[in-house]
């Protein structure tokens, strides 16, 4: 039994039907698909024949369009489409966004597509599924969205070689990401060694609670050096906690996951725990700020 479309597309002022490959019926307006179509705008522009054949499909007296999406995809296809009255559907599953996607380019509907590719950078999003968005921007030559969710997908562990995600793309696209994912991992690492990026405005401030300026009795620590002054033991051992974080996760989040073991620690001496955890969250800005400028250097370098 023929199903209808929820609304708006039930409405009975429609002047023609689209029916979707698992038979979902959707009354719509010919200007409506001309304005957002040229595909249909095409369709509609050619002659039409005098008299019908007896084949063709009708519904409620209207003159019905078969094509191949299914109800989900063309749902949300058309709702893009419609005025502004009409809010944006909601897209957070990834198979739905490439049907989409897929549907909008072949129908020729640009604003449709540029309303998907903002989507799937929305950082809500490509936060929950990086992979999975870089390898739909891939797939599409996206390269723009492609760089976005490689950036994002730092913020997440290394991706195991068999994640289904991108195991339908090319071994040099993969490759590409595993070696962008290497150089900010190096690149964060480095920034944790060499502490010259620091203005000497900043680290003069930071002398007061954890450089050998502070008078409490914990042991200056040679790992790390800035502007020729040793820090405390305790900022030291922060620093090769996150250097290591850093390595697995080459994101600004990954400089506060050890901000608390190091607060408690400094809490050890009168002087430095009076102003640890103002300091720290200070440096770790300091640091996040410089670690995000670094890794937005770094090419990604794939051909898609």
């Amino acid at each position: 039994m023929p199903r209808e479309a929820r609304a708006p597309f039930n409405s009975t002022k429609a002047d023609i039907v689209l029916r979707s490959s698992d038979h979902v019926y959707f009354r719509v307006f010919r200007c409506m698909l001309v304005f957002a179509s040229p595909f249909f705008e095409s369709m509609f522009d050619l002659p039409q024949p005098l008299k019908k054949n007896t084949d063709d499909e009708t519904f409620d007296g209207l003159d019905v369009i078969q094509v191949q999406e299914n109800s989900r995809t063309l749902d949300t296809l058309l709702r893009f489409c419609y005025p502004a009255a009409i809010k944006d559907p909601n897209l957070e599953d990834m198979d739905e966004i490439e049907e989409v996607l897929e549907a909008a380019m072949k129908y020729g509907m640009e604003d449709v597509e540029e309303s998907v590719r903002k989507i799937m950078v929305a950082p809500s999003l490509v936060e929950r599924n990086p992979l999975g968005l870089f390898a739909i921007a891939c797939r599409h030559g996206f390269e723009p969205e492609a760089r976005t969710a490689a950036r994002y997908s730092l913020h997440h562990p290394l991706p195991t070689h068999d994640n289904i995600t991108i195991t339908r793309l090319p071994e040099n696209i993969t490759q590409g990401l595993a070696e962008y994912r290497s150089r900010c991992s190096h690149a964060a690492r480095t920034l944790c060694d060499n502490l010259d990026w620091l203005k000497h405005s900043q680290t003069h401030s930071f002398h007061e609670w954890w450089t050998s300026c502070c008078p409490c009795d914990s042991r200056a620590d040679v790992r790390y050096m800035a502007h020729g002054t040793y820090p405390r033991e305790w900022w030291a051992n922060y620093m090769e906690e996150t250097s290591v974080a850093l390595e697995e996760s080459p994101c600004g989040a990954a400089v506060t996951k050890n901000v608390a073991n190091a607060v408690e620690r400094a809490s050890d001496c009168p002087s430095c725990r009076r102003r640890a955890h103002q300091q720290m969250d200070y440096f770790t800005q300091a640091l996040a700020l410089e670690l995000d400028k670094t890794i937005a250097k770094i090419p990604l370098d794939i051909t898609i």
